[in-house]
């Protein structure tokens, strides 16, 4: 009589289908092989590899008073060391109408994004977006976007933390275009977080995002802050582009502050299927320590192996001094020793 009633609804719910909110699946996979130089004190080099697979599950329904629900959920797999589960990535529900669009839930700060697009891409994004004072995501945000406002849009986001106020971030940013010119920047600050360091934190590793403002998740360890704000500009002509941007970054951890400050440029052409692309970037020494500073610079040729998918080679050289403030996992390539490393990367990229 049980199997009889499944079979009987199933029937109906056939010929009687409610109608569904729109459900979209995208993402991209990525291939990299590259050799790294000088990765030891005797100067031996290493051949490694990186495979990233994001898949991204989106969805809408638009709602009686004209307003549209939206969600996504996103996943970074076949990786060795984050984003090991869904959600990590990220996971959101929103709110879309007139008046812009209100998210709630894990988001990656827009302040991280703009570094990362186009500023930070075409070898530049580790030194540029992956380091310095500011996040790469927040898991418990509340974010609103503007309209577009003739070429002009803001974005400003909050990290509710703990929720009794004990941690906190927040940042603001803002893009205005125009013809082929187009001008980005914004600020970010957090404080109260139990960790401070160099590189750009909250990142989705191990126990995430109970670790997401330091080590155990702790809220209140220490009166910490850390602030960074950028200006960037974008030029398109013809065939031709040009990139340049500043960031300041500064750091506050018991009791002691320093800053420092970031520049890049980069200049592209593209012909045919053709893109080459040269940049160069100075991560200035830290106030207050000498020999703290890094110089990239940055080689890549794309070509384009359909309207979804590109070849590119890589080459990066980076002139890293005895003080510059990295761990390991937060330069690539950075060998903890006073030297220089070229960085060789061949690859492939999907987007479906």
């Amino acid at each position: 009589m049980f199997k009889r009633a499944l079979v009987a609804a199933s029937v109906a719910a056939v010929f009687a289908a409610p109608a569904f909110a729109d459900v979209t699946i995208g993402g991209s996979a990525e291939m990299d092989f590259m050799y790294r130089t000088n990765q030891n004190a005797d100067g031996d080099g290493k051949f490694l590899e990186e495979i990233a697979i994001v898949v991204n599950v989106s969805g809408s329904d638009k709602l009686d008073n004209g307003a549209t629900l939206e969600w996504k959920l996103a996943q970074k797999v076949a990786t060795d060391y984050r984003y090991d589960s869904w959600g990590q990535r990220e996971a959101w529900i929103g709110y879309k109408g007139d008046f812009g669009s209100v998210r709630f839930g894990n988001q990656f700060s827009n302040f991280y994004l703009m570094q990362d697009w186009p500023y930070g891409w075409k070898g530049q994004g580790n030194l540029w977006a992956d380091a310095g004072a500011h996040f790469v995501q927040y898991p418990r945000a509340v974010s609103y976007f503007s309209p577009d406002f003739s070429g002009f849009n803001f974005a400003a986001q909050y990290d509710l933390g703990s929720g009794d106020g004990d941690a906190q971030a927040y940042e603001i940013t803002a893009n205005y275009s125009v013809g082929g010119l187009s001008i980005n920047g914004g600020y970010t600050k957090g404080e109260n977080m139990g960790l401070v360091g160099t590189e750009a934190v909250n990142y989705g590793r191990a126990g995430w995002p109970d670790g997401a403002w330091g080590a155990g998740g702790n809220y209140t360890a220490a009166d910490n802050e850390q602030s960074a704000y950028m200006i960037g500009a974008r030029y398109v002509f013809g065939d031709f582009n040009i990139t340049g941007a500043y960031k300041h970054n500064e750091w506050t951890a018991a009791g002691v502050d320093t800053d420092n400050d970031q520049w890049l440029i980069r200049g592209g052409y593209n012909f045919g299927k053709h893109a080459l692309n040269l940049g160069y970037q100075l991560w200035d020494d830290l106030d207050g320590v000498d020999n703290s500073s890094v110089q990239q610079i940055a080689f890549e040729w794309d070509y384009s192996l359909s309207k979804n998918s590109v070849a590119f080679l890589q080459i990066r050289y980076q002139d890293i001094d005895q003080n510059a403030p990295f761990a390991g996992y937060q330069v690539d390539g950075w060998n903890g020793i006073d030297d220089n490393v070229t960085r060789v990367l061949v690859g492939t990229w999907t987007g479906f």
